[in-house]
C-alpha cells in the first residue's frame, strides 16, 4: 500500500474525502485551526492544511485507481507519466505525529517567514506595517514595529496581521 495525491474540486476536501471512505479507501486530510474574523466576532474554523488537496492510500495491483477520478468531489489523481504520484509514507506518518486530536498545531503551520511585512489589521497600531519575527505558541505573532524613531516588539494575536 501507498499514499497517492488527490486533487479536489474547490472548498469539496471533506465531500471527497467522504465519499472516497466509502468506497472503502483510508484517506487522509490533515487539518489546523484557523481563527477567522467576521463581523467583529473571531472563531476557530478547521481548514485543510494543503487547500484542494488530500492522501489517499491504494494499492496499484489490486485497486483500481482510475474510480478515484470519477469520486464526487475529486478532480483528479495526480499523475506522473500516466500513473498516479506517489508519495513517501514518512510523510504522512509525521504529518499524523503532529497532530493533536486529528489537528496539526498552528505552530507547524507557519504562514510566514521571518523579515516579512506584515499590516496589522486590528487593535492600536491598526493599519501599522510591522517586520514579523517569530510566531509563539499561543497563536500570536511577534513583530517589530518601527515607531517614534525606534525599533519597537509587539505581540499581536495572529488574526490581526496579514502580509503587506
Amino acid at each position: 500500500m501507498t499514499w497517492f495525491v488527490v486533487y479536489t474540486q474547490p472548498l469539496k476536501e471533506m465531500v471527497a474525502k467522504q465519499h472516497l471512505e466509502e468506497q472503502g479507501y483510508d484517506v487522509y486530510l490533515p487539518m489546523f485551526k484557523k481563527i477567522r474574523r467576521h463581523a467583529r466576532r473571531v472563531d476557530e474554523v478547521l481548514q485543510p492544511l494543503f487547500p484542494r488537496y488530500l492522501f489517499v492510500e491504494l494499492d496499484l495491483k489490486v485497486d483500481a485507481w482510475r474510480t478515484v477520478n470519477g469520486t464526487r468531489g475529486v478532480a483528479y489523481l495526480l499523475l506522473n507519466d500516466g500513473h498516479p504520484l506517489g508519495i513517501s509514507t514518512s510523510i504522512i506518518e509525521e504529518l499524523k505525529t503532529l497532530e493533536n486530536d486529528g489537528v496539526v498545531p498552528i505552530i507547524c503551520v507557519n504562514a510566514f517567514t521571518k523579515g516579512e511585512s506584515l499590516r496589522i489589521m486590528d487593535g492600536t497600531f491598526k493599519d501599522q506595517v510591522a517586520v514579523f519575527q517569530m510566531m509563539d505558541d499561543k497563536q500570536r505573532v511577534q513583530l517589530f514595529l518601527s515607531f517614534l524613531g525606534r525599533e519597537t516588539r509587539i505581540t499581536v494575536p495572529a488574526y490581526a496581521v496579514e502580509a503587506a
